[in-house]
């Protein structure tokens, strides 16, 4: 059921800074599968220290990749795990959001607190997870918004927000 939620998800996108759905379905034995672009990049925050990126060029890649989250909002999802690993840089300089696997749709048939929650908080990168996403707790696009900052948060100081389990508390 979460994977073919994935795949409608992922197909209601069309983004230049979102990883393009090609395909999905099921091998004969009922695997499922989804193809998607490949995006040869690097890691946001892994790009901008390896390649020195001045200040004002971390903050358009930053730029870009709100306009990316943007457009995920519009459609009425929640991507629900951004952090530098999930948003690639290609050698051209391009940012493409990926990794929509614990996105969720915010729809008005998805009224229950179970219908916007993570499938288990072990899912989640906690150094860039909303509060309420730790806590278990509905997610809505202010969760974006808050692993939002924490990623700028990382560009500009060149660490997490938080480190370690001491951010659980």
């Amino acid at each position: 059921r979460r994977f073919r939620a994935e795949r409608r998800m992922l197909a209601a996108l069309t983004h230049p800074n979102i990883a393009h759905f090609l395909d999905g379905g099921a091998t004969e034995d009922g695997t499922p599968y989804l193809v998607m672009e490949f995006v040869d990049g690097r890691p946001l925050d892994e790009y901008c220290d390896a390649q020195a990126l001045p200040l004002e060029v971390r903050i358009e890649l930053f730029r870009v990749l709100c306009s990316a989250v943007h457009h995920v909002h519009q459609h009425l999802m929640v991507h629900g795990d951004l952090k530098g690993g999930n948003v690639l840089v290609t050698p051209q300089g391009v940012v493409k959001l990926l990794d929509f696997g614990i996105a969720k749709l915010l729809t008005p048939d998805a009224t229950t607190a179970e219908a916007t929650r993570p499938a288990t908080v072990m899912m989640l990168t906690p150094q860039y997870a909303s509060p309420e996403q730790v806590r278990g707790e509905p997610v809505t696009t202010a969760s974006d918004v808050y692993s939002l900052g924490a990623l700028l948060y990382r560009l500009l100081t060149g660490r997490p927000p938080f480190e370690g389990p001491a951010m659980l508390d």
